[in-house]
C-alpha cells in the first residue's frame, strides 16, 4: 500500500489500516528509524488496560478457577480410562 507525504510532512493511513488497527483519531504513535525504515507504534491507552483488567476482578468471587480446571481434566482422564477399558480387544 502506498501513501504520500503532504507538504505539511503528514501521511494518511488508509482506512483499512485503521479498521485493523481499530486507531482513532487522537491515537498517538510512538515512531522510531530502523535503518531506512520507519516504524510507527499507536500508544496503549495504559489507563483503559488497567481499567479493564480492573473490570475482571471480583467477577468470580469465592471460586477457584484452577480447582474446577483441575477437576473437569481428572474427569476427561477418568471418562478416557473407562472408554478404553470399555472396546473389544
Amino acid at each position: 500500500m502506498q501513501v504520500k507525504l503532504s507538504s505539511k510532512g503528514q501521511l494518511v493511513i488508509p482506512q483499512k489500516i485503521r479498521r485493523a488497527l481499530d486507531l482513532k483519531p487522537g491515537t498517538e504513535f510512538n515512531i522510531e528509524l530502523a535503518g531506512r525504515q520507519i516504524i510507527l507504534q499507536p500508544v496503549i491507552d495504559k489507563q483503559a488496560a488497567l481499567e479493564a483488567i480492573d473490570a475482571l476482578y471480583g467477577m468470580f468471587p469465592g471460586s477457584d478457577l484452577l480447582d474446577a480446571l483441575e477437576a473437569e481434566h481428572r474427569w476427561e482422564i477418568e471418562r478416557d480410562i473407562k472408554r478404553e477399558q470399555s472396546l473389544p480387544s
